[in-house]
């Protein structure tokens, strides 16, 4: 696996040099990174807490296994275009997910300005609180089952 030498990434692909297992390896990483990156404390101007903390803990485990899960399906399946099929069957999936998750995400704002008050300040508003952390779990984990039925179809 190359995390700095690209030319020579370039050259193992266009030698057929990857298997499906490096692809999944790349893949995991990618995710791993792209959860990392968008992490709040990366941010002057985004309050952190706690559960902003365990929020990126969860994400990351969900993210390693909603990967390994996915990559375990196309396996047993015909093991072919891991890479492809997580990223283009994934697209439709996650508008999806966000489509139907969207309305569920309007009330629990709604329900939590009434438990809370609506009277808060921006930083308030921007932190993490525990139901934006389970929302946004529930709703990875959600999406990562659904790509993984999905990826089953298709390599079957």
């Amino acid at each position: 696996m190359y995390f700095w030498k690209v030319d020579k990434l370039v050259d193992d692909f266009k030698a057929g040099k990857v298997s499906q297992k490096e692809e999944f390896k790349y893949m995991l990483a990618f995710s791993m990174l792209m959860v990392l990156i968008t992490d709040p404390v990366f941010y002057e101007t985004t309050p952190y807490n706690l559960y902003g903390a365990i929020n990126t803990i969860s994400l990351l485990i969900v993210s390693i296994w909603g990967v390994y899960y996915c990559y375990k399906v196309n396996e047993a399946g015909d093991n072919k275009d891991f890479i492809v099929r997580v990223t283009c069957i994934g697209l439709p999936v996650i508008v999806r997910v966000l489509v139907f998750g969207i309305p569920i995400i309007v009330v629990g704002v709604i329900i939590n300005g009434f438990i809370f008050g609506f009277e808060k300040t921006n930083s308030e508003v921007n932190e993490t609180s525990i139901y934006s952390m389970a929302a946004g779990v529930v709703v990875s984990v959600i999406s990562y089952i659904y790509l993984a039925r999905k990826m089953r179809a298709v390599s079957s």
